[in-house]
């Protein structure tokens, strides 16, 4: 008996852990938020899919799979995208100690005693990276549903697309089954609708929020971004995002920026997943500008159906929009990113980035294979670059301070030498 009071009293604790994770992230944002009381939906919406008990019939961990086609089954996909150190609580004894953080959070929501029920779901899982492998298979020995999705990990390989393009069909079917409705043209015609009019609703808010963080904090913006993902009714968020992009236009008509001129830096590599906004808080403390988050998922907002795509029978439709996903998918399972490559060369040749923070969560090392060739892009265009490695604890937050003020000190020194030469 004591032993179960002692269980009940760590559950406990640890959902008190989780609950004030998030509260302490979205409060801080909230207090930033400016002129913008609507943000406060998206707020809700993060809150609201932590805090709430649900029985999602599709779940899919990360964000890897065209989610069109689990809209066109006729059901809303639950992602699964890691972020929390508490969750990762619940996966200590599942996985071994120095498991990226990334992994770990998953899983902890996964099994998390009083979270979701998952026990009648289907487990969507992209095999992006060996961690994906590892928790495929520890699900499945749990008796858990699982379909694997292999991603080719040479794009240029003549048979990569065909492949995705069946595994892709395959997989539609599997939902299908597994929610029991039937996959029909019209619906996918439809799921492409609402879906690309979410990416269009924010690429819009992104190009007139991305250069006024005095209008739009650098960590609200990521938010925003990040609760597509935890969303309950996909086309109330469209709307809500059209008309906070509307007041922020008007807005900025309304006010000129005058407020700091801080360097502008992007941060790129390991996802930065909300609620641990760790980087990003510490980047604003620094007084620098967070002008772009570029991850493996960013191009999906890019991506785009003509008119061709969309005609003809329901699996030649299926096979269009996974050809198109694959073409621009960023995946660091990859063993050249060229999509994420060009994405970030394109970037840096016509914004005005004056510095890189490249973020490494501890454990994936795939992030770091690819370094050493941005390195060389960045030195083209005269732009440092600050490689950061943590992991989702607070114990190095100090540490990381200390050299990200010394990074932004930098930058501001270089920006006042180029315009005493400029003079």
């Amino acid at each position: 008996m004591m032993k179960d009071m002692m269980n009940d009293m760590m559950k406990d604790m640890m959902n008190d852990m989780l609950k004030n994770e998030y509260m302490d992230a979205l409060n801080k944002i909230w207090t930033q938020r400016r002129h913008l009381p609507e943000i406060q939906y998206f707020l809700d919406t993060e809150f609201t899919w932590a805090k709430n008990r649900q029985r999602p019939a599709v779940v899919i961990l990360g964000t890897g799979i065209p989610e069109e086609l689990v809209y066109a089954c006729g059901v809303r996909p639950y992602w699964i995208t890691g972020g929390s150190h508490a969750l990762s609580s619940w996966s200590d004894e599942l996985v071994p100690r120095d498991t990226d953080p990334v992994s770990r959070s998953i899983l902890g929501c996964i099994h998390q005693p009083q979270g979701n029920d998952f026990s009648g779901s289907l487990f969507i899982i992209p095999l992006v990276s060996d961690s994906m492998r590892k928790m495929a298979y520890l699900l499945r020995t749990e008796g858990r549903k699982i379909y694997t999705v292999d991603l080719p990990p040479v794009r240029e390989d003549k048979n990569a697309v065909e492949r995705w393009q069946r595994q892709m069909l395959e997989m539609t079917e599997a939902i299908s089954e597994h929610v029991n409705t039937h996959i029909t043209r019209d619906s996918l015609i439809e799921a492409v609708r609402r879906v690309s009019a979410v990416r269009t609703a924010l690429v819009s808010f992104l190009n007139v929020s991305r250069s006024r963080p005095d209008i739009v904090p650098d960590c609200a913006r990521l938010l925003i971004q990040d609760s597509y993902y935890r969303i309950q009714n996909i086309d109330e968020w469209t709307v809500r995002l059209q008309v906070m992009t509307l007041k922020v236009s008007e807005l900025t008509q309304r006010y000129a920026y005058i407020g700091q001129n801080r360097p502008k830096v992007m941060v790129m590599g390991s996802p930065i997943v909300f609620p641990n906004y760790k980087i990003p808080f510490l980047i604003n403390d620094v007084d620098l500008n967070l002008t772009d988050a570029v991850d493996s998922s960013v191009l999906k907002n890019y991506l785009s159906y003509n008119r061709n795509d969309l005609m003809g029978s329901r699996k030649r439709i299926i096979k269009n929009i996974a050809k198109v996903w694959f073409l621009r998918d960023a995946s660091a399972a990859y063993v050249k990113n060229e999509s994420m490559y060009g994405y970030v060369s394109w970037l840096v040749s016509r914004r005005n980035i004056e510095g890189v923070v490249y973020h490494v969560l501890k454990g994936q090392i795939d992030q770091d294979f690819e370094l050493e060739r941005y390195e060389a892009l960045f030195s083209q265009y005269g732009i440092p670059v600050f490689r950061l490695e943590t992991d989702y604890q607070y114990q190095d937050i100090e540490q990381l301070r200390i050299r990200l003020e010394a990074f932004s000190e930098m930058l501001t020194q270089k920006r006042y030498r180029e315009v005493k030469m400029a003079k």
